[in-house]
């Protein structure tokens, strides 16, 4: 199956959002945050600087969310607890939560995205895990906020 075409904007976020996500597997399989880690993933993913800047942004702020994504995973999820699970589907959890609740997209994007990282990178059952996980964190989500995301500057 032919993936289909994106707007060169929509082609540069998920290219962005790919090498944030191996930037943060990177960060979880060393247990740390490492900025030399970061840039130098990025600049061997991204060739574009902007895009690079935005990936690795993307990655520390979800990096800096991550006790409290997987303590809503956990929680919604209990079956399976992030240390449990393959740690490419973790990670794509942690960054799909974060761009869910900073507002920084629209929620079907964001879960459209984390679906499609989940079938490029992870396991024959990631996609419907990721799926399951982010639909239940939406929802939540959604019930907290009123369905309101929080203001975009």
């Amino acid at each position: 199956m032919a993936k289909k075409s994106m707007r060169p904007e929509f082609a540069v976020m998920h290219q962005s959002r790919v090498a944030a996500m191996q930037i943060l597997f990177l960060w979880d399989s060393r247990g740390q945050y490492d900025d030399a880690v970061a840039l130098t993933a990025a600049e061997q993913l991204l060739a574009d600087p902007a895009a690079r800047s935005k990936a690795m942004e993307m990655a520390r702020l979800a990096w800096e969310q991550k006790a409290a994504s997987d303590a809503w995973v956990n929680r919604l999820a209990p079956q399976w607890p992030t240390h449990r699970q393959p740690g490419v589907d973790r990670n794509i959890i942690r960054l799909a939560v974060w761009e869910l609740t900073s507002g920084t997209m629209e929620p079907k994007v964001v879960l459209d995205e984390a679906i499609e990282l989940a079938k490029e990178f992870g396991g024959e059952q990631s996609a419907p895990f990721v799926n399951g996980v982010m639909d239940a964190i939406f929802k939540e989500h959604s019930r907290l906020t009123g369905g309101a995301l929080p203001a975009q500057t």
